[in-house]
């Protein structure tokens, strides 16, 4: 994290929302830097108390004495109930192309989260970071550098396509945060998602594919010729023939009394593998019954003294694969509570207990230093609702499944679409954010894979006008 020489050094109150939002971006992306949490660092507490430097926000200081302030209010997309439009929503309403904020932040959030996005592009640009095309138009542009993302830009710029890859954080994405994948095909001895996404980055480097870091679309205009304009976070501009989608989701944020008021003192979604070893001794609750979280609680198991696992459902096989079942039942440092939610988490300046209740109205309160949370997803589908289809939870639907409803016009050709084709010509979807999609790393890279071979059909088609 810190050298002797950090590129930049963030301060502030190591819980706010773009102190996190930093780390998040300057950890994924190998830079090396300083860390002053101005709650808990005694030089953070000195310079915000003296100096109001990062006193009533967080601030990046770099190496010639610049500063980049963070927005007053930075707000990340998260899942929230209000923000998006209803999946029957009539098909004949224009449909609308503009800022490209997340469907799942609030419209009252937008322009604040548009302000949040500038910022973030704006901190890995001035660290070095590659936030501006090289071109002005690409055949293929790729948003989001998950397992599905990377598969189709190493498929796209190994077959001679200007392929670019726009990632909002850092490649990898949640894949990248599993400790050990284990039934990925050919890894007999399993693979960290570290190292699996990381070889997906430079092989996909290697074609010539351009990999974008900390931005964002914020505006796409499309044009007579059937390309997208592509206005960026970062500045930057571009126009590409076609695209993939693969956004992929993020975690479902857990409404308990708190919760949010502990993030980043203790409470954490997904699980950074990184983290387990600061565990040592300590009691953590994981919360979630799904393969990520079993990998998650393996790992930290092997550091923490107590790893107790909250799961809704009545068994732990009811969403879990059997091998991660078997050995997690068998080590001895974790427990597993079925049948039970969290309630609660107390703390005072950082997390200490996590209260829960099972179906039986019985009510404990666990001990615990760490809570991380896994419970499935929601997806970021970046502002294209009212311009693509998406089902009831946000999911983008493609293909057959576009005529399945009677809202057919959200399809404008005589053609039927392709396979992962979206309800807009040329536009593919691939991975977790896609409607129907098997939520497993393994398909993922499948279906990066074969968004691109569709790709090439709908280029070819357009070429020849049909």
């Amino acid at each position: 994290m810190s050298g002797e020489n950090p590129v930049v050094s963030m301060i502030g109150s190591g819980s706010a929302s773009a102190m996190l939002a930093a780390r998040a971006l300057l950890a994924g992306n190998g830079v090396d830097y300083r860390w002053i949490d101005s709650d808990t660092d005694p030089v953070g507490r000195l310079l915000a108390e003296h100096s109001r430097l990062a006193l009533e926000r967080p601030v990046a200081l770099f190496a010639d004495g610049s500063e980049l302030p963070a927005p007053a209010r930075f707000v990340d997309p998260h899942p929230a109930p209000t923000g998006r439009e209803p999946a029957d929503a009539p098909a004949t309403k224009e449909r609308r192309v503009g800022m490209a904020v997340p469907a799942r932040t609030s419209p009252q959030n937008a322009e604040v989260y548009l302000t949040s996005a500038q910022w973030r592009s704006e901190l890995a640009r001035r660290v070095g970071l590659r936030t501006q095309p090289d071109r002005e138009l690409y055949d293929v542009a790729i948003v989001g550098a998950g397992p599905a993302g990377l598969t189709a830009a190493v498929y796209a710029a190994s077959e001679g396509l200007r392929t670019v890859v726009l990632e909002r954080v850092a490649p990898g994405g949640q894949a990248s945060t599993s400790s050990r994948i284990e039934n990925y095909p050919g890894f007999p001895d399993g693979i960290s998602g570290t190292e699996l996404t990381s070889g997906a980055h430079q092989q996909a480097l290697r074609f010539g594919a351009e990999i974008l870091v900390g931005v964002e679309i914020i505006r796409a205009e499309p044009e007579p010729d059937g390309s997208f304009d592509l206005y960026l976070s970062g500045g930057g501009q571009l126009r590409a023939r076609s695209s993939v989608i693969a956004t992929g989701v993020v975690y479902r944020h857990l409404d308990a009394p708190g919760v949010e008021q502990l993030i980043g003192c203790g409470v954490s979604y997904g699980s950074a593998p990184a983290k387990a070893p600061g565990h040592r001794d300590q009691d953590v609750v994981l919360v979630g019954g799904a393969n990520s979280a079993g990998q998650a609680a393996l790992h930290l198991a092997e550091y923490a003294r107590s790893v107790q696992m909250i799961v809704r459902a009545d068994s732990l096989g009811a969403g879990m694969s059997h091998y991660l079942v078997d050995r997690i039942t068998a080590h001895p440092n974790i427990t597993v509570l079925t049948g039970t939610h969290v309630v609660a988490a107390g703390g005072q300046r950082s997390l200490e207990n996590v209260t829960v209740v099972n179906r039986q109205q019985q009510q404990r309160e666990l001990p615990a230093d760490a809570m991380y949370v896994l419970i499935g997803g929601q997806p970021l589908t970046a502002g294209i609702e009212g311009w693509l289809r998406c089902d009831e939870g946000g999911y983008l639907m493609t293909g057959p499944d576009l005529h399945r409803d009677s809202h057919t016009k959200w399809w404008p050709l005589a053609r039927d679409p392709l396979p992962l084709e979206s309800s807009q010509p040329g536009v593919f979807v691939a991975g977790d954010v896609r409607h129907g999609s098997i939520k497993r790393v393994a398909s993922a890279v499948g279906e990066g894979a074969m968004a691109i071979a569709l790709l090439h059909t709908y280029l070819d088609q357009h070429t020849n006008g049909r």
